[in-house]
């Protein structure tokens, strides 16, 4: 393969993620392959350039049946509700038998649909091909390279791997950045605390006596109603049965350590306390019962892992976007299947949660217009939740 197709292979691909949105996926220097992708609506479009060339069209449809296979086993990583696949071959010389059929689209109907189209760029249909390949995935065909005289290409091929190799080194850095931003301290000192909390509570005379858990700081209305608003905040840390905690401590320690190295330790800080309070007061202004638990917290942080998502749309689907939402789905249908569970807590930390992590913001994502409205956002629905909750509890207890 000459120079040339390299160097419009390389420069197509740098346009396309310089200057169309595209994203670096892939890049394998020995083989100089580059795949990059981007979502349009519902489709998910994946290009993939290789300087490559077969001599028989059986090699090359085992090729195109290898790149199929890895985009299938890729699927989850792509949001869109079907996949194209733009394969571009590179090369000096075509196969020698019958093979243009394979440049028809080849369609995979299966649950995300998949649909092949295959390119083949040698030194005679250079520019035919790549019109073909612009219109194909509908970019304007001034992407095309003009190859100016006098140019030296093989340090322009340079150029342009280099570039791209940086791109995609600072696209993995920048994630990387994303969730290692802090360290789990507070997490880990939170279920040392409850379990701490458990153990003396069961000491002074069991955790699942309700006289107990009302002296210990458990959320108990009528003694809220009279001023001890404390116990929203102390309830936070006191468990019901070992079960409750041992629950509790496990969700925490599984969800608590990632959003603590999402977003840092203070900002969890913040995220865990007014996400607590939240669903405290919103247990105290819906649920009469004596109640205690961690869970309005615990929910905070799915709030604030799908206010991520919404800061971070692509990477929380490339992720954990999907899984944490059919666990979340789970939680709130069985909360509301099981009567002894506080779902005024769940939705209340859940919904404060959301806002608390808006206010706070993510580290390299801070917006003071979104954090303001968050704020007073925030600060309404605990008002209401206590204005509701005294009336409708003054009314019960008076």
């Amino acid at each position: 393969m000459s120079i040339t197709e390299q160097f419009f292979m390389y420069q197509i691909a740098y346009d396309l993620v310089t200057k169309e949105k595209y994203e670096l996926l892939h890049m394998n220097l020995k083989t100089n392959e580059v795949w990059i992708t981007k979502q349009e609506k519902r489709v998910s479009k994946v290009i993939r350039f290789i300087p490559k060339g077969f001599n028989w069209k059986n090699h090359l449809k085992s090729d195109i049946a290898s790149v199929i296979h890895r985009v299938k086993t890729m699927r989850n990583f792509f949001r869109g509700k079907s996949i194209e696949i733009y394969n571009m071959y590179v090369t000096d010389h075509e196969p020698v038998d019958d093979w243009e059929m394979l440049k028809k689209p080849m369609i995979l109907k299966e649950k995300k649909q998949v649909k092949m189209n295959v390119f083949y760029m040698t030194e005679n249909n250079a520019y035919d091909e790549q019109y073909r390949f612009l219109n194909g995935i509908n970019v304007s065909t001034n992407y095309i390279p003009q190859l100016p005289e006098e140019i030296d290409q093989e340090n322009a091929v340079n150029k342009y791997r280099s570039s791209l190799q940086h791109l995609l080194y600072e696209k993995n850095k920048e994630i990387k950045n994303v969730f290692t931003y802090g360290k789990p301290y507070f997490t880990y000192f939170f279920i040392l605390l409850n379990f701490m909390m458990f153990v003396m509570i069961e000491l002074n005379g069991g955790s699942m006596n309700i006289e107990n858990l009302i002296q210990s700081g458990a959320k108990f209305n009528p003694a809220i109603i009279e001023g001890e608003w404390w116990r929203i905040v102390s309830s936070m840390f006191i468990h019901i049965g070992a079960l409750h905690l041992l629950m509790n401590m496990i969700a925490l320690y599984y969800i608590g350590t990632v959003v603590e190295k999402i977003y840092g330790s203070p900002r969890f800080l913040i995220i865990y306390f007014l996400a607590g309070i939240g669903g405290g007061l919103t247990s105290f202004a819906l649920n009469v019962n004596v109640s205690a638990g961690a869970s309005g917290a615990l929910f905070g942080l799915f709030g604030a892992l799908l206010f991520f998502g919404l800061m971070y749309k692509q990477l929380f689907f490339q992720t954990m976007g999907k899984n944490l939402i059919f666990i979340l789905l789970i939680n709130i249908i069985f909360g509301f299947l099981v009567p002894q569970i506080d779902m005024g807590a769940h939705i209340g930390g859940l919904l404060t949660g959301f806002f608390a992590a808006a206010i706070t913001a993510l580290p390299y994502k801070k917006n003071r217009p979104i954090q303001l409205g968050s704020f007073i956002v925030y600060s309404l629905i605990i008002a209401f939740l206590i204005i509701y909750g005294i009336q409708i509890n003054t009314n019960i207890f008076s």
